[in-house]
């Protein structure tokens, strides 16, 4: 036999089965009772079960709890029938610790009972900054570096001792190189320009370098430290870390008796090798604070 009879045969028995299933009372009755079981399934789950799951209709307002502590507002926002998730924001110096900075959904926002409602925390602790050397620079600008470091800047005032450049930053407190927490404060002095009197310039050779800055100071007049070269290093530590290792005066750059306006800039020349500088002249000079 030839597939196009067999498929000719095979087409036949199924038009006349097809022919036979839809003259059947019973196919059509049978048919008609599953459409009228499906509609009536779908009305029952689409006006009964399905609004009472989702609660249709029903609407909680999510109260505003920001800037609130985290307890006080966990306690608003179940008190609406709503559940609350926390969450650890970064840390904001300008915000109590424990205290609610964010929330979602928003305040006023419609939600189903239940809903759960995250709320940003602000914890951690500060971190700690290096204070940098503000010395030197405009009072504007040691502002902007501060701030730049999550500090504050507390009181701006003049200083007492005059300095060569108004309006720059002459002292602060805490010193460089201590350490704060982000938040906290650093008091700054500030350069009036020179002062009017007229001082005389004391000899400083061969004190410490710390020495000869505390007795000009003490005269009204400033200093610049002029660090050694390498070479003048005594030794490989020396050369290492010469913070460390006391600096002696060989030199300074105006010549003692001199008389310079107060607030006037005395360069120090130093070294690291006392023994290449001379004794400190005793005969004229304050000597309470040779030895630091």
């Amino acid at each position: 036999m030839r597939l196009p009879n067999i498929l000719s045969d095979t087409s036949w028995i199924a038009f006349r089965w097809f022919r036979v299933l839809f003259r059947n009372p019973y196919f059509w009755g049978g048919l008609a009772g599953l459409l009228l079981l499906g509609g009536t399934l779908y009305v029952v789950v689409d006006a009964m079960i399905m609004p009472s799951y989702t609660r249709h209709g029903v609407s909680v307002r999510v109260p505003g709890v920001e800037n609130q502590p985290f307890e006080r507002a966990k306690d608003v926002v179940e008190r609406r029938g709503l559940t609350v998730k926390r969450q650890v924001g970064r840390y904001n110096p300008n915000v109590t610790q424990g205290t609610v900075v964010d929330q979602n959904p928003p305040s006023e926002a419609g939600v189903k009972p239940g809903r759960r409602v995250y709320l940003t925390v602000n914890a951690g602790t500060a971190p700690t900054v290096s204070i940098p050397d503000l010395n030197g620079i405009s009072v504007r600008e040691a502002r902007n570096r501060v701030a730049a470091l999550g500090l504050k800047v507390d009181s701006v005032r003049p200083d007492s001792i005059p300095s060569p450049y108004p309006n720059t930053v002459t002292r602060q407190m805490p010193e460089p190189g201590d350490s704060l927490k982000q938040g906290e404060e650093i008091d700054l002095w500030y350069s009036t320009g020179l002062g009017t009197d007229s001082v005389q310039v004391p000899s400083v050779v061969g004190r410490t370098a710390k020495s000869a800055r505390r007795l000009l100071l003490r005269r009204q007049l400033r200093s610049v430290v002029v660090s050694p070269r390498a070479t003048d290093s005594p030794s490989p530590e020396a050369k290492a870390d010469t913070v460390q290792v006391p600096q002696y005066v060989r030199r300074q750059g105006r010549a003692p008796q001199t008389r310079v306006r107060a607030g006037t800039e005395i360069r120090l020349f130093t070294t690291l090798d006392s023994t290449q500088v001379p004794r400190p002249d005793t005969t004229s000079q304050d000597t309470s604070d040779l030895v630091d």
